[in-house]
């Protein structure tokens, strides 16, 4: 169960002291009744860590119209706000002002940028090959964004650019229109990971399964599939559906990032079916026979030690439908799940449990719970949450169903 969080006494004053209708809206906007209920609550029931919203919520989009059900957001090492939606992308300044927009037929259904300032989308496009036109899954490759000139640098296919054809003819067949890529992860080296999902996930097969991690170089190559990861059967090393594909290559800009190729993987439970594990921590081992690819035991164990907190991101059914993944690469190493089952933003240390550090004095020994959503328009409410992005302390939620992008900062112990 998601507990609801209650908002801080001086921020709502605070708001009081601004009287009118400026900050918020009007009186009778629901968002503005909310915060003011919240600030009726008695003092006891304040918690000492939780995040609170920072307003205004961002809804332009970046030709300034208005985001249209955004999909992903990402905050790119150029301190720009990147959102994809049904129209493509869209580029915010950090106080949410369009900055630029590209559009992208369909829609872009994620985002991330590289530390060359480079950014990838994932979306679909149409091809005429033999007489047909196919609408097939790519990922777009752009460079001069930031510069507000953005030139499309390359298209990478499925399965035009898709190693495991090599042995056979690269022309589409009928299953390759179901198949979507979800998600994009940038490693140190600047190469990619490129989550991906579809019909055809026989290991027997021409084809390589399509539920899978490839990983794509600077020249958008395709250099591997992670075959390590079981497209059909559920455990600690699968690739049920991936929804996302996460590294620890995030802002802010470093000289350096340590030279490991670690993920985390979100799972999409199949219609009628649950997933125990949805989210799940990917190591990557160098042995003597290469990289291999093993389940994070250091997660699976903390899950184990009930002493070490409340709840594990190893907990069972702890997710229902997980639909991105984030990380605070700021020093606090925060993960971020977004769930679209429970319209529901959660938050875990680096070890895999839930809730973020107390503040020095707190009553609290261990990680304090500070996820939280449930469905509706509210302050702290979703709807079918596609994205999640980290920057500077602030989290960035696409709020898929409300059409904005909600943020929310981590205050402790009222400060």
């Amino acid at each position: 169960m998601i507990k609801r969080i209650p908002f801080l006494l001086p921020f709502c004053l605070a708001l009081v002291a601004l009287g009118g209708d400026g900050l918020l809206g009007s009186k009778d906007d629901g968002t503005t009744d909310e915060i003011f209920e919240a600030g009726r609550n008695e003092p006891g029931q304040f918690n000492e860590v939780e995040y609170v919203p920072l307003f205004p919520f961002f809804s332009q989009a970046g030709d300034g119209g208005t985001l249209q059900a955004p999909t992903d957001v990402y905050v790119g090492y150029d301190e720009f706000i990147y959102v994809t939606d049904e129209r493509g992308l869209h580029v915010l300044d950090l106080a949410g002002r369009a900055a630029n927009f590209i559009p992208v037929p369909g829609g872009g259904t994620s985002v991330i940028q590289d530390r060359r300032f480079h950014v990838y989308v994932t979306a679909r496009r149409d091809t005429t090959l033999n007489d047909r036109t196919w609408n097939l899954p790519v990922v777009l490759h752009y460079d001069g964004v930031t510069e507000g000139a953005p030139r499309l640098v390359d298209i990478i296919w499925h399965p035009f650019d898709d190693d495991s054809r090599r042995f056979n003819r690269p022309d589409p067949i009928s299953t390759d229109e179901g198949v979507e890529f979800t998600g994009v992860a940038v490693l140190p080296n600047n190469n990619i990971y490129v989550s991906r999902r579809g019909p055809v996930n026989v290991l027997s097969s021409v084809i390589l399964p399509h539920n899978t991690v490839m990983e794509f170089n600077t020249e958008g190559l395709n250099t591997q599939s992670i075959v390590a990861l079981n497209p059909t059967f559920p455990s600690l090393r699968s690739a049920i559906n991936p929804a996302d594909v996460l590294t620890l290559v995030h802002p802010p800009q470093r000289q350096s990032f340590p030279d490991e190729k670690h993920f985390l993987i979100a799972q999409s439970p199949p219609p009628g079916q649950d997933l125990a594990f949805p989210v799940l921590s990917i190591r990557a081992v160098l042995t003597t026979d290469g990289i291999v690819y093993r389940p994070d035991t250091d997660k699976i164990q903390v899950a184990g030690t009930p002493e070490l907190g409340e709840s594990f991101l190893y907990d069972e059914f702890k997710f229902e439908n997980p639909s991105d993944l984030a990380f605070a690469a700021d020093g606090t190493n925060y993960f971020f799940v977004t769930d679209v089952g429970t319209d529901s933003l959660y938050v875990f240390t680096s070890r895999g449990v839930e809730g973020v550090a107390p503040p020095p004095g707190s009553s609290s020994t261990t990680p304090v719970i500070v996820s939280f959503g449930g469905e509706g328009d509210g302050a702290t409410q979703f709807r079918n949450p596609e994205g999640v992005s980290y920057f500077d302390r602030i989290v960035y939620v696409a709020d898929t169903g409300n059409n904005r992008l909600s943020r929310f900062r981590l205050n402790t112990d009222f400060e």
